[in-house]
């Protein structure tokens, strides 16, 4: 049973089906590579990177009772587009994610503890862990162990493209 589906963009996801629940966390709003004081120069050749422990990562929580077996499909894209000119202008964007599943109901924690998955695969499959009882680590709610997942990326090198709103919609499936 497929339980959401989410496209990379500024969308909000929470999802329940049975006893396995889904959201995206920290008021996500997209990936945003352009920063104040730090703009993307159009020829300039470089890469802009968001990595796993910058904040404008996307973290989705999934929480479910331990040893509930997951898949998650990643339908990944290769470049974001400007569709205001004809033809559009794109920008090369290649994605990484990572993931953790040790029992660890603090997303920070879990962060650290996340495994790089491999970018050339599109299909992952997991069994939710049992809970660790550490110190800092909060106790299940409704007997459901947590698992995040992080997406993030790196978008270039900038060649000549013009200027303007440059987007793509990555989706994410996650079945039980």
């Amino acid at each position: 049973m497929m339980l959401w589906n989410l496209m990379l963009g500024n969308h909000s996801v929470i999802a329940q089906r049975g006893t396995v629940q889904a959201r995206v966390m920290n008021g996500y709003t997209g990936l945003i590579f352009n920063q104040i004081g730090a703009p993307i120069i159009s020829g300039n050749q470089q890469s802009y990177n968001i990595t796993i422990h910058d904040s404008r990562t996307l973290v989705l929580e999934i929480a479910a009772p331990a040893r509930t077996p997951l898949m998650i499909q990643i339908q990944p894209i290769t470049e974001i587009l400007n569709h205001t000119n004809s033809p559009p202008s794109s920008i090369p964007f290649a994605w990484e994610a990572a993931f953790c599943n040790e029992g660890l109901n603090d997303e920070r924690m879990a962060r650290n503890q996340a495994v790089p998955l491999d970018p050339n695969q599109n299909n992952f499959q997991f069994e939710m862990s049992d809970y660790q009882n550490l110190p800092g680590n909060p106790a299940p709610v409704e007997n459901r162990v947590k698992a995040f997942l992080y997406v993030y990326g790196r978008l270039g090198p900038i060649g000549p493209v013009t200027p303007g709103y440059f987007t793509n919609s990555m989706n994410i499936e996650v079945w039980y």
